[in-house]
């Protein structure tokens, strides 16, 4: 027979447990709104950039530009790869999807893991990626106090100083995209090298009117491309912290439904116990009586 006391002991601990993960999921649903508020606000704005880099870069004028490059595979190249993960963990898969789409990248791309070098963000990557003795040549926390925008410029200026003096070769991210609510899925994308334009091409570009002339590494287009960069990995960086807080909050949302429903298989377990309990108790009183008599 279950052991009354140990089956309310269980009932009050996932009690308390359902009250934390409930709680947690309200947290998650407030930061999870104001995160969603930023990155939608500045989705507008990287939008508009990409639009006009996106005109420019393919432009004859600026192929030397030190961000550009020609296709030639990966194999036997030195690869940066940067990471964006979390620094906490209860948010379901979000973090696991990062970690095997970085394997499955490696195989499909033909990526020398000798020669990969990582730019982590977040403590799950960085813990993940050192314990399996990952090349880690940037890795910061999102709780070292600084802001995000002040982490992302760090994280952009060691990247583009690294491919500019030829330490890598070419620049991919790995993050997770921000589809709905209850759907944030793991991607990559290749960041550089841009590809060299046609020699055939002409110097207008998207109804932009660059100068034959222009030197391709003059201050204002070299700002125009940091800058896209930037904008790039803050925005990606905007997107997987709504996705984070959205997995939280959807992992807190089961996590406490599991409980309730624990709680009533408990309670119906404890409930025959005690009647069975109580009906031992009468016939033993009634098999008293009998003996007595």
């Amino acid at each position: 027979m279950p052991n009354l006391k140990s089956i309310k002991r269980k009932i009050s601990s996932i009690k308390n447990t359902r009250q934390i993960t409930k709680a947690m999921k309200m947290v998650a649903g407030s930061k999870f709104k104001k995160n969603q508020a930023a990155m939608n606000e500045y989705k507008a704005y990287a939008s508009i950039y990409d639009n006009v880099v996106d005109n420019i870069k393919n432009n004859s004028v600026l192929c030397l530009h030190s961000f550009y490059g020609k296709n030639e595979g990966n194999a036997g190249r030195n690869i940066g790869i940067v990471i964006i993960s979390t620094d906490r963990g209860l948010c379901g898969s979000f973090n696991i999807n990062l970690f095997r789409l970085f394997k499955e990248e490696i195989k499909s791309k033909g990526l020398d893991e000798g020669k990969i070098k990582l730019y982590v963000l977040g403590k799950k990557a960085y813990d993940f990626f050192k314990k399996n003795n990952y090349n880690i040549v940037f890795g910061m926390l999102y709780s070292d106090g600084d802001s995000i925008m002040n982490i992302t410029e760090l994280l952009c200026d060691t990247v583009i100083k690294d491919f500019k003096n030829k330490e890598i070769d070419g620049v991919y991210i790995i993050s997770n995209r921000y589809i709905s609510t209850i759907q944030q899925r793991a991607y990559s994308e290749k960041l550089l090298p841009f590809e060299a334009a046609d020699g055939n091409k002409s110097s207008k570009s998207g109804g932009y009117l660059i100068e034959e002339t222009v030197d391709y590494e003059n201050e204002v287009i070299d700002k125009i491309f940091n800058n896209y960069f930037r904008t790039k990995i803050y925005y990606k960086i905007l997107e997987s912290f709504a996705g984070e807080q959205a997995s939280r909050m959807n992992a807190m949302d089961n996590a406490t439904r599991n409980a309730g429903k624990l709680i009533n298989k408990l309670t119906i377990a404890y409930n025959k116990a005690r009647q069975t309990a109580v009906t031992l108790e009468i016939l033993d009183i009634i098999n008293g009586v009998n003996a007595v008599k």
